[in-house]
C-alpha cells in the first residue's frame, strides 16, 4: 500500500504544480478541477465495476463537499 500512496502523492503533487502554472484566474483553477473530476469519472469506470465506480466518485463528491463547504457563507 505504501507504493500506492507514494504514487498517488506524486501523481497529486503533479497535477497541483500543473494547476499553479497554467491557471492564470480563478476561473481557470475552477475550470481545471472540473476537468480533473470528469478524467477521473472517466478512469472510474474504464478500470473498475460500475458499482465500485459509482462508490468512488460518491465519496469524492462528499469529500469535496466538506471541502469547500466551510468557504461557503
Amino acid at each position: 500500500m505504501i507504493n500506492a500512496e507514494l504514487k498517488l502523492t506524486e501523481y497529486f503533487d503533479k497535477l497541483m504544480h500543473f494547476a499553479k502554472n497554467d491557471s492564470k484566474t480563478g476561473e481557470d483553477s475552477i475550470l481545471l478541477a472540473g476537468a480533473m473530476m470528469a478524467a477521473s469519472r472517466v478512469l472510474f469506470y474504464e478500470h473498475l465495476n460500475a458499482k465500485e465506480a459509482q462508490k468512488l466518485l460518491d465519496q469524492g463528491g462528499l469529500d469535496l463537499i466538506e471541502l469547500v463547504k466551510p468557504t461557503i457563507h
